[in-house]
């Protein structure tokens, strides 16, 4: 495994002084680790514990910084990196695109807090979003709407051998640090970037009133505010002058030598005014038995419990500041205990093994584990075309989340889809609307999927995986949206069956044992209740039920075989075969089929416009034979193995005619056709569709009724000539044409 860590610079500090003893550790491990940052002190370390470091620019605030992607890109597919892990927000929205560029995972850690601008946002995208205190994790949920399941815990660490020739034993309370009064002064740290934020004048405020009670103390203040910056320190000192501390206060500067000043030290104070994301520098006390008193904020409420291991006092409260160092000073032996308890506590939870053991298992997960969108948001009856695909990329990724994007109106039909593990619905309708597709990348982007398997290969669809941060992006080229995909397929213009089309693309995903029959699950009341409905019908032993589908998508009126020729065929069927008719259709189609189907006929019952989704499901495998156009209840009549008499139009049913056996078509074979048009530009209009009889159909429908059980019976008609063969795609060609496959 090789990891991708990406932070501004390498110059002391916390953040990087943990970074360099994490990429340590992993290469005590076996693993590899690159760094890219903008360099500094700690490059040398890092060298020369034999780890790749590359010096960019990372760290510059401007949109020139977007120019090193590609290069980034680059360093990653050439060292071969399996994740991409940042620590800032610079380095993170360049290494979240490089990521998703070159299709592996990205991820990063929060060591502090972020204003809510839209750039701190990229801090929640990774894939697993590291937070090194609860305070900061609340955060990022609150602040920042990330999810908590992608949230990791994990405690910054200390490397304890760094203090372990320097410390007490944990159960020593007296010694050196703690000897009497008369002795050696009592002697306090404070260490920290010097920064208004950080407490320092405060802090010396509190030790002038603390010297007036207890005035053998010697007082160090560790830190500096940066280059260049001088304000601050000269209000520390201007401070120290006035107060009359020269002769206890040292202002010390950076120091590299942290462990042998604690050592030197009875105490450490930590005074900053607003919450610390941690607070590394109480950690490494704890390592080596040194109390603590800090302010009752952020992350040092991970660390310090109050009155057990240390002391909590108000920010900005001097006063009881003062009190508090006057208790250690006066109270050696609690001093000394409240020590040895916080060093227990850090080694215990806090150590830089047990952080690597918790990193590591982080990005082991990453690799293991897929979280993979498959898109889908077309028609019903395309939806169910899919679901051979939902159920073969379970097959190939037993154990991955897999999520569908699909139109909320058909949510109900995959619903009790085994294979997936949630429905993300959305409004398709709505995608144009800016503020809508932002939204819905919003939502994608905090899921942080790893593939999507766009199986509806619109540009909505393509860009919605793209600005989702989906990390690898399969589809089918199509259109000027197409390299958006970077896991592309171009081999959608060559015809094909549509699940067979479908599998093209799983291939690439390393998908290798093709299964094409539909699948459904219809809701177990629901067919409990449909059942009552049949039943009521009170139907005589041996009666067929032939269901009608007499409707048609709204977009697709020419798909609709005319009604007058639906009465026909139901008039025929009762008459001629007693069989008992089932009318379905759209509520749209309602009054259409009320004033063909007005007389009483009891062989025919009307359930146009009065079925659900469900009941539709359910209702159609009751049926013995379903006589439908291309549309959705084709397709359920394929996964509930209805034997079909699909009466195609505009469309090709070669490309469109699901799988299974017991399946017939009846197609003209008109020079217009087929022509894929919502409107019929045929002087004849409907051409394709009402040249077929209602005898073809009748005479289909017969022939169905009377197939033995499994034999396949697939029939093509074109003209007024019927050819017909056995065959396991459903249909069989017109005579003298060439299969497209």
């Amino acid at each position: 495994m090789k990891v991708l860590q990406m932070l501004p610079s390498l110059e002391v500090g916390g953040v990087e002084r943990g970074v360099v003893d994490l990429v340590r550790g992993m290469k005590r491990r076996g693993e590899e680790t690159i760094v890219v940052s903008s360099g500094g002190e700690l490059v040398k370390e890092l060298q020369k514990a034999g780890v790749t470091h590359y010096t960019l620019p990372v760290h510059q605030k401007s949109l020139a910084s977007l120019r090193l992607i590609s290069k980034l890109v680059q360093i990653i597919q050439q060292e071969g990196v399996d994740i991409v892990h940042a620590r800032s927000r610079v380095p993170a929205w360049l290494g979240y695109f490089a990521a998703k560029q070159a299709g592996v995972p990205f991820m990063t850690t929060c060591h502090g807090y972020y204003s809510t601008h839209f750039l701190s946002r990229v801090m929640g995208w990774g894939r697993r979003v590291i937070v090194i205190s609860r305070v900061i994790g609340r955060h990022m949920i609150e602040d920042f709407g990330v999810l908590p399941d992608k949230i990791r815990l994990i405690h910054r660490g200390v490397d304890l051998s760094q203090f372990s020739g320097l410390s007490s034993p944990p159960d020593r309370q007296t010694g050196p640090k703690y000897d009497s009064v008369e002795k050696k002064p009592f002697r306090i740290l404070n260490v920290g970037r010097l920064s208004p934020i950080k407490g320092q004048v405060e802090f010396l405020k509190a030790i002038h009133q603390l010297r007036c009670r207890c005035p053998n103390i010697e007082v160090l203040v560790v830190g500096s505010e940066g280059k260049g910056k001088i304000k601050y320190t000269s209000l520390i000192q201007k401070t120290i002058t006035q107060l009359g501390l020269e002769s206890c206060v040292k202002l010390l500067g950076t120091r590299r030598d942290i462990p042998e000043l604690m050592q030197q030290s009875n105490l450490l104070v930590l005074n900053t005014l607003v919450p610390e994301a941690f607070g590394r520098v109480i950690v490494e006390a704890g390592a080596m038995g040194v109390p603590v008193i800090a302010t009752r904020l952020g992350g040092v409420l991970d660390i310090i419990d109050h009155e057990e291991n240390g002391l909590l006092v108000t920010p900005g409260d001097t006063e009881e500041l003062a009190a508090a160092m006057a208790r250690f000073y006066e109270h050696r032996d609690l001093a000394g205990e409240f020590g040895a308890k916080l060093s227990t506590k850090v080694r215990a939870h806090f150590s830089m093994e047990g952080m690597l053991d918790e990193t590591l298992a982080i990005y082991q997960e990453l690799r293991q584990e897929k979280k993979i969108l498959i898109i889908k948001l077309g028609a019903m009856g395309d939806l169910i075309l899919a679901t051979p695909s939902f159920r073969m990329i379970r097959e190939r990724f037993p154990s991955a989340s897999i999520s569908l994007l699909v139109d909320k109106r058909h949510t109900s039909v995959v619903e009790a889809c085994p294979y997936l593990d949630e429905i993300v619905p959305v409004d398709r309708y709505k995608l144009s609307h800016p503020d809508y597709f932002l939204k819905t990348a919003k939502k994608l982007r905090q899921e942080a999927y790893d593939i999507s398997v766009d199986i509806q290969n619109s540009k909505w669809t393509h860009a919605l995986a793209f600005f989702g941060g989906v990390v690898k992006r399969y589809g089918f080229f199509r259109g000027s949206f197409g390299f958006l995909l970077n896991a592309p397929d171009r081999s959608h213009e060559i015809p094909d069956a549509p699940v067979k089309q479908q599998f093209k693309l799983l291939a690439k995903l390393g998908v290798r044992d093709f299964s094409e029959h539909l699948e459904l699950w219809p809701d177990q009341a629901v067919e409990k209740r449909v059942a009552g409905w049949v039943e009521a019908v009170q139907l005589k032993s041996g009666v067929k039920k032939i269901g009608l589908f007499v409707g048609s998508s709204p977009a697709w009126p020419t798909k609709r075989w005319p009604l007058e020729s639906f009465k026909m065929l139901a008039q025929k069927l009762t008459q001629s075969l007693n069989a008992q008719v089932f009318l379905f259709g759209s509520t749209e189609e309602k009054p259409l089929v009320d004033s063909f189907f007005s007389e009483h006929n009891p062989g025919v019952i009307n359930w146009v416009g009065k079925t659900s989704l469900q009941d539709l499901i359910s209702g159609v495998k009751q049926m013995d034979v379903l006589v439908t156009g291309d549309t959705a209840p084709l397709h359920i009549a394929s996964a509930m193995k209805v034997k079909i008499v699909a009466l195609f139009g505009p469309t090709d049913s070669r490309r469109h005619m699901p799988p299974g056996a017991g399946s017939m078509v009846l197609q003209k074979a008109l020079p217009c056709q087929p022509c894929y048009s919502g409107s019929c530009k045929n002087p004849e209009e409907l051409a394709c569709l009402r040249k077929i009889s209602v005898s073809e159909v009748f005479e289909a429908v017969k022939r169905q009724l009377h197939t033995a059980e499994g034999q396949v019976s697939s029939t093509f008609v074109s003209g007024h000539r019927t050819v017909s063969a056995k065959n396991t795609d459903g249909f069989v060609l017109p005579s003298g044409e060439e299969n497209p496959q």
